[in-house]
């Protein structure tokens, strides 16, 4: 949704996949860069207006920009490319917003949608462009710090405290977008989700998390469901992401900053951990990192060796799922003892579709409410929205900003 000429913006930035909302279109890129530090493609003449429709309609895939004076291929170019790639470093202890690509990816994707909205509007892209963004991004518990933490200020300023330029270089004449951030709030991952998102989001994510509790609570009735979620004041909100795993507890209506905490892991450290022993497995191989090995997982094998692989793959991700998930039960029992009113417990993020699918995980959470004789139910938001949650917190949250500014 446009507000008074600007953009608008949600940017939920993870350490797998940028779920990003520019003026109200749902965006998801990988978390990932590529420095270019040879010139070998050939620039498409900006004078073929076919192939520069073509180019431009299908730009967020093929992201090659020049931001403060360095190269980069950007998120599913970069992913597709055979150049080094960057990811976030989920080990480095340093936090997704003192890296690079914290800027990267998002002054990309949003420059990207700005040439893409002039060039439908027939506006020369060829000339200097320029926007001005209102958004919104969110980072985890354990990174935005406690009490008077300037943490989120600190990363708002990066992104409002210049103009920044950014240089496409897909075309043999340069397409620039300047970008002026006029607002930038930071919220908490999973805090977000659970407090905007599920009691005010689409009916499409209600009637989601209503079957579910349908399906495992079949003595709770629809209406009582429908109150569970609009109403409840004690709720705890696990964010299952790449680098993290948040544990946003709310307790009488109050967000609970003493007993909400961050794990310093996520799906993407099984990842990480199933690609460094990968070659160490019987019938194991080396592969580049962790974005080949997901390729591999998520593949089509269309013969015995692709096959074997990707079981052997597999093999290794459950050997590294273990850790994370005592880490998540752990966290989760000391949510229990801080709030022995919890009435719902809501499981989403990327990272939980996986663990879903592939662990005991719902069943030992259960079980630790059942030890602890907590009344609350267990709800996982299911696959549509697990990985958007945030962000459709995040987009409410920037439209209203907007329509406050306009």
């Amino acid at each position: 949704m446009k507000k008074n000429k600007l953009m608008v913006v949600s940017n939920d930035l993870g350490y797998g996949a940028v779920k990003m909302s520019v003026d109200g279109q749902y965006i998801k890129e990988p978390s990932v860069v590529a420095e270019v530090q040879q010139i070998t493609n050939d620039p498409i003449n900006s004078s073929n207006e076919a192939e520069v429709e073509r180019t431009i309609s299908s730009l967020l895939d093929n992201l090659d920009v020049t931001i403060d004076k360095k190269r980069y291929l950007v998120g599913a170019a970069a992913s597709n490319s055979t150049l080094p790639r960057q990811q976030f470093d989920i080990n480095s202890g340093r936090g997704k917003a003192n890296t690079d690509l914290a800027m990267i990816l998002p002054l990309s994707i949003i420059a990207a949608k700005k040439i893409q909205e002039a060039y439908n509007n027939e506006v020369d892209v060829f000339e200097p462009l320029k926007a001005d963004v209102v958004m919104t991004t969110a980072l985890p518990i354990s990174e935005i710090g406690f009490g008077n933490s300037d943490h989120r200020e600190e990363f708002a300023n990066k992104f409002t405290n210049k103009k920044h330029i950014i240089i496409f270089n897909n075309f043999d004449n340069p397409i620039s977008v300047t970008l002026s951030f006029k607002t930038v709030k930071v919220f908490k991952e999973g805090e977000v989700a659970t407090a905007i998102a599920i009691p005010h989001g689409p009916e499409k994510l209600r009637k989601a998390l209503v079957s579910d509790i349908k399906k495992n609570y079949p003595e709770i009735s629809e209406n009582m469901a429908e109150e569970l979620i609009a109403n409840s004041k004690n709720v705890l909100g696990i964010d299952i992401g790449q680098g993290t795993t948040d544990l946003a507890l709310t307790t009488k209506g109050v967000a609970d900053v003493f007993n909400s905490v961050s794990i310093s892991e996520g799906y993407g450290t099984v990842l990480r951990r199933a690609w460094q022993f990968l070659p160490r497995m019987d019938k194991g191989y080396h592969l580049p990192d962790t974005v080949a090995l997901t390729e591999v997982i998520n593949s089509e094998p269309i013969n015995k060796i692709d096959q074997e692989n990707k079981e052997t793959a597999l093999e290794a991700i459950q050997t590294s799922v273990p850790s994370l998930v005592g880490n998540i039960e752990e966290g989760f029992n000391a949510a229990l003892t801080a709030n022995y009113n919890l009435e719902v417990v809501y499981l989403f993020g990327g990272g939980s579709i996986p663990l879903i699918q592939q662990t005991t995980l719902r069943h030992q959470l259960v079980d630790s409410l059942q030890r602890k004789r907590s009344k609350a139910i267990l709800v996982w938001v299911g696959e549509e929205y697990s990985q958007k949650l945030n962000e459709l917190g995040l987009e409410m949250l920037a439209n209203e900003i907007a329509d406050n500014l306009a």
